[in-house]
């Protein structure tokens, strides 16, 4: 079983190896064009030696799309210098993402909605071991990925921050965090199901924002500084 020494076939990969040749295979054709047999003929080794580094080719998969996280984490590197308060970061946070996830639909997906998701931590920690170089991206923004596995809440811990800063009443976070998450999912959906073209990823990134910003004007409790939050401005009616 393995690779075979005495026969020339054998390499000495690593799992990191194999994690950057899935993820060039997956960048350049998709998800759909890696298996087991694609691999060990793109390594020159045998199907049988990547069981000694991964449990399937499903779990090689989902650790070759964690590298699609690098162009969100270097979003918010660029943009996070811009960020004065609470809202700030929240809705800078969105944009990063969202811009990220609608540009790679379908490995934002499988990173943060299929089964192994809930093991979204472990990798994490594992995948930047091995890629250390990739560690400088904004660390407090992978650390709360690191420390917490469920994506809807990630995002309640930011509207917890709106909370502290006084911004968003504490009764109005878990609803704010709930519709925002629903909403994203929405757009995901209708992107992975119809299909998205790099020319229209901006305004949906912009769509999305218009959405959250509505629901975050009617429940926020301080908008000063942010006028795209005032329900006047957005064109809401607000009985008194």
């Amino acid at each position: 079983m393995g690779c075979m020494k005495e026969a020339g076939y054998f390499k000495d990969l690593s799992r990191r190896d194999y994690i950057n040749k899935a993820n060039e295979i997956v960048r350049k054709e998709g998800p759909q064009a890696l298996t087991i047999r694609r691999i060990a003929k793109e390594l020159n080794c045998s199907s049988a030696s990547l069981y000694h580094y991964f449990e399937s080719a499903e779990e090689l998969l989902y650790y070759a799309q964690i590298g699609f996280l690098d162009f969100y984490l270097e979003e918010i590197s660029k943009s996070e210098k811009k960020w004065k308060d609470a809202w700030d970061i929240h809705i800078g946070i969105w944009e990063c993402y969202t811009r990220a996830a609608f540009t790679y639909p379908q490995a934002f997906n499988t990173i943060f909605f299929s089964p192994m998701s809930k093991k979204l931590p472990k990798v994490l920690r594992e995948y930047y071991e091995l890629f250390p170089e990739y560690l400088n991206l904004v660390s407090p923004y992978l650390h709360r990925m690191l420390e917490t596995p469920d994506f809807l809440e990630r995002d309640y811990l930011m509207c917890l921050s709106c909370v502290e800063a006084g911004v968003l009443a504490k009764e109005n976070a878990r609803p704010l965090n709930q519709i925002t998450c629903m909403i994203y999912k929405g757009y995901l959906k209708g992107i992975i199901d119809n299909g998205i073209k790099p020319e229209e990823i901006e305004e949906k990134v912009t769509q999305f924002l218009d959405d959250f910003k509505i629901v975050a004007s009617m429940l926020a409790k301080k908008t000063s500084g942010h006028p795209e939050l005032n329900p006047y401005n957005l064109g809401i009616s607000v009985e008194k």
